[in-house]
């Protein structure tokens, strides 16, 4: 009797460059305290470098950004006031770390996978004050993603929805002593440049 064993071969590659990002974010507050236009919403960039795998079909793409996101809020009838209206405005820098599980269909890809957020630093300005974030903020953040894309020769273009916790949120409750925990989610649009050579 005779047996034959065959062994499975994957075809592997690499790939990593640079890649560009900008970010469109909407919270969704529900409170009389504040107001967000339906027509705005938060507006970011992010930069840095990416790295993927491909194994067949399955690829896994981890990524190394700085992140910038502004963002601005209405205080209605504030203290009571009737008519008192004040502008909130927030800006955050973080180092994200997005990692992208895909499949590949052809140059389409199908993706999704956790993000982590690392607070850097950041402001809030209210009443004419400027004031930095301090230490009693979370320095970390999740959210999760999904989304589509395609390689087109050297340049790959994702499209992703993000959902998690926003940062402006837990900067309005320590702005006003009461706490909100809006959900955040954000449409993200990426370039990105492969800058390995198979």
């Amino acid at each position: 009797m005779s047996s034959v064993v065959s062994a499975q071969v994957y075809s592997t590659d690499h790939q990593a460059g640079a890649i560009l990002k900008i970010v469109s974010a909407r919270m969704n507050i529900n409170s009389e305290l504040v107001s967000t236009s339906s027509t705005e919403s938060e507006v970011g960039y992010q930069f840095g470098g990416f790295y993927r795998v491909n194994i067949d079909r399955i690829y896994v793409q981890p990524e190394l950004l700085f992140s910038k996101i502004k963002t601005q809020l209405v205080f209605n009838d504030y203290n009571g006031v009737s008519g008192f209206n004040p502008l909130a405005q927030f800006e955050f820098n973080t180092l994200e770390v997005p990692i992208n599980i895909g499949y590949r269909i052809g140059n389409l890809r199908l993706m999704m996978g956790p993000s982590f957020s690392i607070l850097i630093s950041g402001e809030r300005s209210f009443l004419n004050e400027v004031q930095k974030v301090t230490s009693e903020y979370n320095r970390t953040n999740f959210m999760w993603h999904w989304g589509i894309g395609g390689d087109f020769q050297r340049i790959f273009i994702d499209i992703k929805y993000e959902s998690g916790l926003s940062k402006t949120g837990e900067s309005l409750s320590n702005l006003i002593g009461r706490e909100f925990v809006p959900k955040q989610r954000q449409w993200v649009f990426s370039v990105a440049l492969n800058l390995l050579r198979n």
